[in-house]
């Protein structure tokens, strides 16, 4: 029987996500700078960042390869990849509430739109690939409150203007945006004309970025019309044989959009993508980007997180974390990285 095309081109992109993944572990993973935040720690863990003494003052050991992380509503909320597991921990105890598993193997976690959303196929379900749960956590009591089955697809969100921002397989063999409505569900394709596979929003506007192809869309998230785009690498340089760093992850925040690279740099982007505003060199190479607590945060792969001022764009010396930084957030009066070990 012949496969089709499509078939063979979904399992080559599922083939190309996990090295990617693969080759985040053993690229990253090089010897960390000395500095004095670092705590002793074992196993899998959150390493909490006081950002005003910008020290280490937790580890909070959590559940196997703990990726994703989104902070907010007094706390942190950790996705844990290897076991399909999300972990909430206390902002003020630095402890961990509870541990859930929910009905979707969770692929990413966002904080936004009245609570913590979380997005993944149902367990068990070899239904078709654009189907998706799109569920919400009540921050108050730790329970989900309310749950979309959706054709997004979706493998990464974002919240913002009181929608969820996905990028996923729409079904017909497309891959791409689509916006969800927080309240009832209701789906629809974005066009941006690039593959987002990094997304960012806040209730003004939302951001695709292409990892492969260096390419920014904005979308207005009161539309949901793309409104703006730009280019990470210009003609001449790309005609002169210069490879762009790949992006690697994107925030907002002080009215800019900062974008972390394979290189280690982290770049600041007008809000409605003007123009690259500056390029910041953070480390060697930045694996995840947050904003909150009055700075940008970079994870970086030297086992570190880096911080940036915005106002005066300029990166401060490395904070020590003992481990490979997968995800990071701030807000809740910390800073929040995951850490695999």
């Amino acid at each position: 029987m012949r496969v089709p095309r499509w078939v063979l081109a979904v399992i080559a992109a599922g083939i190309v996500v996990v090295a990617a993944d693969v080759a985040i572990l053993v690229f990253a993973h090089v010897a960390p700078e000395p500095a004095a935040a670092r705590a002793a720690v074992t196993g899998d863990t959150v390493a909490v960042i006081d950002p005003a003494d910008r020290k280490v003052v937790a580890n909070v050991p959590v559940g196997r390869q703990p990726v994703a992380i989104a902070a907010g509503f007094g706390g942190a909320w950790v996705l844990n990849r290897g076991e399909g597991t999300l972990t909430h921990i206390d902002a003020s105890t630095r402890k961990v509430v509870s541990t859930m598993e929910p009905d979707a193997t969770a692929n990413d976690i966002t904080a936004g739109a009245g609570g913590i959303w979380f997005v993944g196929r149902p367990r068990g379900m070899n239904g078709p690939l654009q189907t998706a749960e799109l569920e919400r956590i009540d921050p108050r009591t730790g329970a989900v409150d309310r749950s979309f089955e959706t054709g997004t697809g979706a493998t990464v969100i974002a919240a913002g203007g009181d929608a969820l921002w996905s990028t996923g397989y729409l079904g017909g063999h497309v891959r791409g945006a689509a916006r969800s409505d927080a309240r009832s569900g209701a789906m629809r394709r974005i066009d941006i004309g690039i593959y987002g596979d990094v997304v960012t929003a806040d209730d003004a506007a939302v951001y695709y970025v292409a990892s492969i192809g260096n390419r920014v869309a904005r979308v207005s998230a009161r539309t949901g019309v793309l409104t703006d785009s730009m280019t990470l690498a210009s003609d001449e340089s790309l005609a002169a044989g210069n490879v762009p760093p790949s992006p690697t992850d994107a925030v907002f925040g002080a009215g800019a959009l900062w974008i972390s690279t394979s290189d280690g740099s982290v770049l600041k982007i007008d809000s409605r993508l003007g123009g690259i505003r500056n390029s910041i060199q953070a480390c060697r190479n930045a694996l995840a980007i947050a904003f909150g607590e009055g700075a940008v945060w970079v994870a970086c792969g030297d086992n570190s997180v880096v911080r940036i001022d915005p106002t005066r764009d300029q990166a401060d010396a490395p904070i020590a974390v003992d481990g490979l930084p997968r995800g990071i957030a701030a807000g809740a009066g910390a800073v929040w990285v995951t850490l695999n070990r």
